[in-house]
C-alpha cells in the first residue's frame, strides 16, 4: 500500500507538467534490468554489493510538444535480488524496485517522421524494497546485512532510443535508459565498522509500444 501511495502521490505532482500537450501516447514497456556494484569496505577488506540482473516492465504516458520535443511521464518496475559477492561467499536476497519519473525527449527528426531517434534526460524517485526472507545468519554479514527493509531515494534517469510508427494509431520503441540513484543503505545496510556509499547506475534496455491517441 505504501508503494501504490508513494506513486500515485508523484503522479499527482508530475501531471501539470503535461498540461500544454498536442498529442499524447499510453502504453507499455518491458526488458532487462542491470546494475552496476559499491564496495562495502570493512577495514583493508571489502566485498561487492550490487543488484543481480533482473527484468523491468512499466508504462509510459506520453506528449508531444513541438517539432522536435516531447516528454513522458514514466512508471517502471523491477525485480533483482539483492546480493553480497566477495572472499568466496555469496550472499543474496529478494529486493524489487519502483521508479516514477518525468523525462524530456529530444527527438532527431520532426514530428511526423516514421523513424525517429531520440534522446531523454529527466529526473524522479526510486523506491527500494527488501523483499526475502531475514535468516539468523547471512553470508558476508561483518560487511553488510540484506534486510526486508525500504528505501526511497532521489533518481536521475538518461536515455536514448528510437521510436518507430508502425500504423496510424501505435508506435513501437526500442531504448536503453540509465537510472541513477544513491546506493540504497538500508536494504543494503553495512555492518558496524563498515562502509558503503556512492550512486548505482541501473541500466534497462526495453522496447514498448505505445497507442496515440
Amino acid at each position: 500500500m505504501k508503494t501504490v501511495q508513494v506513486i500515485l502521490v508523484s503522479a499527482l505532482g508530475l501531471l501539470p507538467t503535461c498540461a500544454l500537450a498536442q498529442k499524447w501516447e499510453i502504453g507499455a514497456v518491458g526488458g532487462g534490468s542491470f546494475y552496476t556494484s559499491n564496495d562495502v569496505t570493512l577495514g583493508s577488506n571489502s566485498v561487492k554489493a550490487s543488484f543481480a540482473p533482473g527484468f523491468a516492465a512499466g508504462f509510459i504516458l506520453s506528449q508531444e510538444m513541438g517539432r522536435h520535443w516531447g516528454g513522458d511521464i514514466r512508471y517502471t518496475y523491477e525485480r533483482n535480488d539483492a546480493q553480497l559477492d566477495g572472499n568466496g561467499a555469496k550472499a543474496s536476497f529478494g529486493a524489487q524496485a519502483h521508479a516514477i519519473h518525468y523525462d524530456f525527449l529530444y527527438y532527431f527528426s520532426p514530428s511526423g517522421e516514421k523513424t525517429r531517434p531520440y534522446i531523454s534526460f529527466g529526473a524522479g524517485i526510486k523506491y527500494y524494497r527488501g523483499t526475502g526472507a531475514e535468516t539468523v545468519t547471512q553470508p558476508l554479514s561483518e560487511y553488510a546485512l540484506l534486510t526486508k527493509s525500504t528505501d526511497t531515494t532521489p533518481m536521475a534517469s538518461v536515455g536514448f532510443g528510437v521510436k518507430f510508427r508502425v500504423s496510424e494509431k501505435s508506435n513501437i520503441r526500442i531504448e536503453i535508459r540509465d537510472y541513477i540513484s544513491p546506493t540504497p543503505s538500508k536494504v543494503i545496510t553495512p555492518n558496524r565498522g563498515a562502509s558503503l556509499s556512492g550512486w548505482v547506475n541501473n541500466f534497462l534496455p526495453m522496447i514498448g509500444i505505445t497507442y496515440i491517441f
